[in-house]
């Protein structure tokens, strides 16, 4: 071992970003764990906002009438939760490995099969669960198109209109 190597600091909840998001606010719950407000990258103009605690399982991207957060109404929502949350501080958690990050799109996606009509996805759609996925915008485009190759009866590919990139669709369940 070298005279002067110093091991790798420890991530720590109260400055921890997790990848592919940008937190903006951090509130500290009752009993010491963080309450984060973060974005990430948008994908239809304006930021959508969310929240999650490190210390339980609280997760909110949308208000109470289930519109997208602004950042004003997650900071509202964190704040309210932090006020009320008696969890103790778990650290910084885990990230998934690929097949349970690829499963955590997947399931969301299924979700939406149960309607008439195919249903447009966004990526803003994964905001809820970004601080659990740990992967940034473009290894989720690059799992979805992965997905529309391998099934398009589940989920379609198809050019935007201004040829700049692709958009996604959940196809419905073939009903009879």
């Amino acid at each position: 071992m070298a005279l002067f190597t110093r091991p790798a600091p420890a991530l720590v909840p109260e400055t921890w970003t997790p990848e592919g998001t940008l937190v903006s606010q951090r509130y500290r719950a009752l009993e010491g764990a963080i309450v984060l407000v973060y974005t990430a990258d948008a994908d239809r103009g304006s930021a959508r906002y969310a929240v999650a605690c490190l210390g339980c399982t609280y997760r909110a991207a949308t208000n109470a009438a289930h519109n997208s957060m602004s950042e004003t109404d997650a900071a509202k929502a964190a704040n309210a939760h932090a006020a009320g949350c008696r969890a103790m501080p778990r650290g910084v958690p885990a990230g998934p490995d690929y097949a349970e990050a690829a499963e955590m799109i997947r399931t969301r996606l299924w979700a939406r099969r149960y309607g008439k009509t195919p249903h447009p996805v966004h990526i803003s759609d994964f905001n809820a669960i970004r601080v659990d996925l740990q992967r940034t915008t473009d290894w989720i485009k690059a799992l979805l198109t992965d997905l529309a190759r391998s099934d398009p009866g589940f989920l379609a590919a198809t050019p935007t209109s201004s040829g700049q990139g692709t958009r996604f669709t959940v196809q419905p369940f073939a009903r009879p």
